[in-house]
């Protein structure tokens, strides 16, 4: 495995892989959950391009930055996930070029139901909202598009628990903003009328 290649292609990708041999990487606990270090390559298939992403593993949960490679060696994500889901900043990337910066809120695992402070948009007043955690993440906090061939902020959006508070567009040519609504329309948060994160990314406490 081309570990030092994969880790140094970024410099949002600095990780300690790079100092890791084939043997010190996928492994599994005793219990036969995939823990430490592991890199992890698909191919394509169904119309979804193929790709490897790395990142550590704490007993069968996914923990910390995760990130995905397309088959040139180009950056597509750099994620943080607590508990096996998304939770914290992720970055997307198109050919290697920052597209979005979000935010995700996790769930807590070990409860029926979690509580998420939320911000009145007009008023300011915090409150907590009570959330099920059988949802396993949210879009929470400002998400930023930027237009990848000259790295412009295009979009803000700003969510709470998955809801639309705040949206502002920033002055663009009509060229540059049609390409950019493309853009947007293919991250993984806009897929479709309700969103669910890729099943590789939803809540799974019992698997490996």
């Amino acid at each position: 495995m081309c570990l030092c290649s994969v880790a140094g292609m970024a410099q949002d990708a600095v990780v300690n892989i790079k100092d890791k041999s084939a043997k010190d990487v996928n492994k599994l606990d005793e219990h036969g959950k995939r823990n430490g270090i592991w890199l992890i390559s698909k191919d394509a298939r169904m119309g979804e391009e193929g790709f490897t992403e790395f990142g550590n593993y704490e007993h069968g949960l996914k923990m910390g930055k995760w990130y995905k490679i397309d088959s040139e060696g180009d950056l597509m994500s750099v994620e943080m996930f607590k508990n096996n889901v998304l939770d914290g900043e992720v970055k997307y990337y198109e050919k290697g070029q920052l597209t979005c910066i979000g935010h995700y809120r996790g769930l807590n695992p070990n409860v029926e139901y979690d509580s998420i402070v939320v911000v009145h948009p007009v008023t300011g007043e915090e409150s907590l909202r009570r959330v099920e955690s059988e949802r396993g993440t949210t879009r929470h906090g400002l998400w930023q598009f930027f237009n990848p061939q000259n790295g412009k902020l295009i979009k803000e959006e700003e969510y709470q628990v998955d809801e639309l508070v705040y949206s502002r567009r920033f002055n663009l040519t009509k060229a540059d903003s049609l390409a950019s609504q493309a853009h947007i329309q293919e991250l993984p948060h806009n897929r479709g009328s309700e969103y669910k994160p890729p099943v590789d990314k939803q809540v799974n406490y019992l698997g490996n």
